[in-house]
């Protein structure tokens, strides 16, 4: 009897084994590898959502000194002097644009092609994002009757798709006919 207390006491007790630990750890482990890369691509996705409120905001600057002067600047108004000359036109660091540093977003362009003009706001090219390239691209269309249009694309490059989201299109920065 006494001997039979013991062994159902000894049962209760038993915690577990070495097998069933390492079972564990490795399922978490496997979960855990197939969860990071989902999480990183979804981080990358918001900052990019954010990347094209940001130029939504350069976007309305175009506009307002369009509307002044019936012209498109040749920098973009209401903004500080530039960093530097890229593509045939002005460029900003994040930080001089707006005033703050980004982990995302390293420069802002405003390329001039033609009559038009390309806001291209570019990220930093990180290990963790595969070194992507991932730029957003907004042009700006001065139209025969002197207004102006505006779409977002990721200039033909599809290894931005996955980041972007879909009011940025799969179209050429330097086509400015078919749309």
């Amino acid at each position: 009897m006494i001997l039979s207390t013991y062994n159902n006491k000894r049962r209760n007790n038993a915690g577990f084994t070495l097998i069933e630990l390492l079972s564990v750890t490795a399922i978490i482990g496997i979960l855990a590898s197939v969860a990071f890369p989902i999480i990183i691509r979804y981080n990358v996705k918001a900052q990019v959502t954010e990347g094209v409120l940001l130029l939504s905001e350069l976007r309305r600057r175009v506009e307002i000194g369009f509307n002044r002067t019936r012209a498109l600047d040749t920098v973009i108004p209401s903004s500080p002097a530039p960093d530097g000359q890229i593509f045939g036109g002005p460029f900003y660091n994040y930080s001089t644009l707006f005033g703050s540093t980004s982990d995302m977003w390293e420069t802002i362009e405003y390329q001039p092609k033609g009559p038009h003009r390309i806001l291209v706001l570019r990220a930093y090219r990180k290990p963790e994002w595969g070194n992507s390239d991932i730029g957003l691209h907004i042009q700006i269309r001065l139209r025969s009757d002197n207004t102006l249009d505006f779409r977002c694309n990721i200039n033909e490059l599809a290894s931005r798709e996955p980041y972007v989201p879909s009011t940025c299109m799969l179209g050429s920065a330097n086509d400015w006919t078919s749309w």
